[in-house]
């Protein structure tokens, strides 16, 4: 691997750990609950998730696939 698909790869990995955990902080503490509500185990926050959530997970999720497909190709 070249070291620009390894910058690729990790900032595809990265936008998706930091962000998904950054919308489930976001979405306890609107709901009311405690930011690392999210980290117990069972716990499904994508339940109560509203509309604006819904998109920004799935803007995060087309940006780290197409950082991956950048990092392959």
């Amino acid at each position: 691997m070249t070291a620009g698909q390894v910058l690729l790869l990790a900032c595809a990995m990265a936008t998706w750990l930091v962000g998904a955990n950054v919308v489930v902080a976001f979405h306890y503490r609107r709901i009311g609950g405690a930011w690392w509500s999210g980290f117990r185990p069972f716990a499904f926050p994508f339940k109560a998730f509203n509309v604006r959530e819904w998109v920004i997970l799935a803007v995060l999720a087309a940006t780290s696939l197409t950082l991956l497909g950048l990092a392959v190709s």
